[in-house]
């Protein structure tokens, strides 16, 4: 027996049908005094049901991390927004290497992890730290100059040559030991070329556990800051800034280009009031006008409405364009987890690469199709609230221009 549909049922079905009309995007610095505590993590999977405002679940962090979606909302085009807008990959690197760390320790014999007991934090207790403790020692055979590499093994041997490690000589026989030396190299120690953004208490806390065990819980506390700091600050303003489908110099062109509309609008509509032709005539100027506000709140919205109707597509931003003829260098490699971030961004060579291209070029550069259904989806809805405000702008413009009588000056 089919169930007859309730008031409020239908009532349902209509606001989701017209919730686009008040869609808005992920506000821009999302903060949030939501916080995910340690043991909760543990038992609700680090705040997996966090999803900010205006972020539909199909884009949730969880789903990119998943490597679900697709570009440019893809777990590499992530990457590739927190190293060269936010300048803060480190977050999701250290993320990504402890998910990998733990199915590789979950993987080991029951020997081999009973050698790094799981860890377990006091959130009341301060580490003890004093000279010659494995705290002192492992802090201070970890600080690293920006240059160095992840995984030179060379690097590492010298450096265990000239001050060997008291942790390493007293624990050997622990799984990835080598590893987490060059991790607390890389990402906490204070001066590494990644070092997270964590408070002493934290860094403290967790390479005092690091001194004792290789386990995935010695660094799990760290890993719920990243969680936090990605899917409350990162995220959003990554959802955010992937709907634009246009750069920084074509938004700029959007926005002179729509002004230019208005200003025509004003004067086509001036020209017609003034002069002998019927009223109807005027709204060639009102349709000038909705065309302008059209451009121009596409544009504060990041969109472009020839790359949409050219079929949702995107221009490339300048670190995606290759360069025949030229070698990628570090700077532009796929992967960020094997090179040192630069001392100046406006020195990188694909920055410079971009300031010496023609402004025809950066303006109107190659273009790819954006393949994300769900990002496609919320550009139609910023075109359609577009149109929307276009009408309502375009109302107050006729009821001037309209009223007016005729003015027989031309």
């Amino acid at each position: 027996m089919v169930s007859q549909p309730t008031a409020e049922s239908m009532t349902g079905a209509i606001m989701q049908s017209f919730s686009w009309i008040f869609y808005q995007r992920p506000a821009k610095g999302l903060k949030t005094s939501e916080k995910i505590d340690y043991q909760n993590c543990i038992q609700s999977n680090c705040g997996a049901n966090f999803t900010a405002a205006g972020i539909p679940q199909s884009l949730s962090l969880d789903r990119m991390l998943a490597n679900e979606t697709a570009s440019p909302c893809s777990i590499s085009d992530f990457l590739n927004y927190l190293r060269y807008i936010e300048h803060s990959p480190e977050h999701l690197e250290f993320y990504l290497w402890h998910e990998d760390y733990t199915k590789r320790f979950d993987a080991l014999n029951a020997e081999e992890k009973a050698r790094s007991p799981a860890w377990t934090f006091n959130n009341n207790a301060t580490p003890a730290v004093g000279d010659g403790s494995a705290v002192s020692s492992l802090r201070s055979n970890s600080i690293v100059s920006r240059g160095s590499l992840f995984d030179d093994k060379n690097k590492m041997s010298a450096d265990k040559s000239k001050k060997p490690s008291l942790v390493s000589e007293e624990f050997p026989a622990q799984p990835f030991r080598a590893e987490i030396s060059r991790i607390i190299a890389r990402y906490i120690a204070p001066g590494g070329a990644r070092e997270l953004n964590i408070s002493c208490r934290d860094r403290e806390a967790t390479m005092h556990a690091l001194s004792f065990t290789t386990h995935p819980s010695a660094v799990m506390n760290l890993k719920v800051d990243c969680d936090n700091y990605l899917r409350h600050q990162s995220h959003p303003n990554f959802i955010r800034w992937v709907i634009a489908n246009c750069t920084s110099p074509r938004m700029n062109f959007a926005y002179s280009l729509g002004t230019g509309w208005l200003v025509l609008a004003i004067l086509v509509s001036l020209f017609l009031t003034l002069s002998s032709a019927p009223r109807a005539w005027r709204l060639f100027g009102a349709l000038l006008w909705s065309i302008g506000v059209i451009i121009l709140v596409c544009a504060w919205k990041g969109i472009c409405l020839v790359l949409l109707a050219m079929g949702h597509r995107r221009l490339l931003e300048p670190w995606e364009i290759k360069y025949d003829g030229i070698e990628d260098d570090k700077s532009m490699a796929a992967s960020s987890f094997d090179d040192a971030l630069p001392d100046s961004w406006d020195d990188a060579p694909w920055m410079q690469r971009d300031k010496k291209r023609a402004w025809l070029r950066r303006v109107f550069g190659d273009t790819v199709p954006v393949e994300d259904s769900q990002v496609r989806h919320l550009q139609d809805i910023i075109l359609l609230q577009s149109l929307g405000l276009a009408v309502l702008g375009t109302l107050p413009f006729i009821a001037i221009f309209m009223a007016v009588p005729q003015g027989h000056l031309i």
